[in-house]
Formats: C-alpha cells, sequence, structure tokens
C-alpha cells in the first residue's frame, strides 16, 4: 500500500511538472515557439509511458526508465530517462532532467538534445548535448541553449542560426503545387 501510494505521488509530481513546464507552445518564431511560458491549457492531461518508474521517497526523487514518452495535448517529449527531483520540505518541483535522445515535437516546430533540464525556480530550461531547435526552414544549435520562460528570452551559447527567408519557403510552396 505503501508502495501504491508512492507512486500516486509520484505520478502527481509528473503531472504537476508538465503543467508548469510549458511545452505546449503555439507562436510563429524559433523563440516563440520554445520559449513563451503563456498559452498553456491547464486542463489537457498528460500520459507518460516508459519500461519503468522507481520512487524513492527519502531522495525525492523520481525515476522513469526506458522509452519514456509524455504527451500532453499537441505536444510529445521522448527520452531514454527521465528524473523529477522535488523540494524536501514543500515537495514542490524542483528540477526536471530528462538524458538521452531527449526529442520534443510540437505541430511543426521541434528541438532535440542528449540532456533537457527544467528549473522551477528559475523557470528555465537548459538544452546540452548538442542541443537544436527547428521550425520550419529555421534552425537555432549551439553548445548549450537556455529558455528563460518568463522573460520571452532565450540563450545560445557558440550559437549557429539558419532562418529560412519567407520568399523562398513561398517559392518552394508554389513549385510543389505546380
Amino acid at each position: 500500500m505503501k508502495k501504491l501510494r508512492l507512486n500516486l505521488f509520484a505520478l502527481f509530481l509528473v503531472l504537476y511538472l508538465f503543467i508548469l513546464v510549458n511545452i505546449t507552445l503555439g507562436q510563429d518564431s524559433l523563440l516563440d515557439a520554445f520559449g513563451k511560458s503563456s498559452g498553456r491549457d491547464n486542463n489537457i492531461p498528460l500520459n507518460i509511458t516508459s519500461e519503468r518508474m522507481e520512487g524513492f521517497n527519502q531522495k525525492n526523487l523520481v525515476i522513469f526508465y526506458g522509452h519514456v514518452k509524455a504527451v500532453r495535448g499537441d505536444t510529445t517529449l521522448w527520452s531514454d530517462r527521465m528524473e523529477i527531483y522535488f523540494e524536501r520540505e514543500e515537495k514542490k518541483i524542483d528540477r526536471i532532467v530528462a538524458l538521452g535522445n531527449v526529442k520534443v515535437n510540437q505541430e511543426d516546430k521541434n528541438a532535440v538534445a542528449s540532456k533537457a533540464t527544467y528549473y522551477e525556480n528559475g523557470q528555465k530550461i537548459v538544452l546540452e548535448g548538442n542541443p537544436r531547435l527547428w521550425q520550419k526552414g529555421d534552425v537555432l544549435k549551439g553548445d548549450k541553449i537556455t529558455l528563460f520562460l518568463n522573460e520571452d528570452r532565450i540563450l545560445v551559447e557558440i550559437a549557429d542560426v539558419q532562418i529560412r527567408p519567407k520568399t523562398i519557403e513561398k517559392k518552394v510552396a508554389k513549385d510543389q503545387t505546380k
């Protein structure tokens, strides 16, 4: 019974996490697509699947292992492992770490990295390990990408940005209809 309560508490923590983390985005630019924290619907359910889940009450830690897939609305996150750390006193989320083959997809917006860390206190997401964001023809790469959710700001260390002009998109679309 105690393990069942711990597992239910862990599931609650994960649900709380995805309500807090803004993964459901809906703007047009890369920054808007991956960096804004407005416009989410807290009533959308979260579904998480993995091969195994473990909760460590003494460590304030819940870990999902193996083919982790988290779906909320039109947004899907995949990783090999997801670790959820929570504060000892208040039992609130402290940080969440997705490790190994991290992929996020929301409509035409995509992100990949080896590691993604969400910090509740600073309301930021840090992508590391060959991180890349892309939408349509626009691509943003760097050594480390930090998304400041409440500040509508992005910081890229060693940035490599490719922006596809809209006129090229329109021309390609016209050529495809011929």
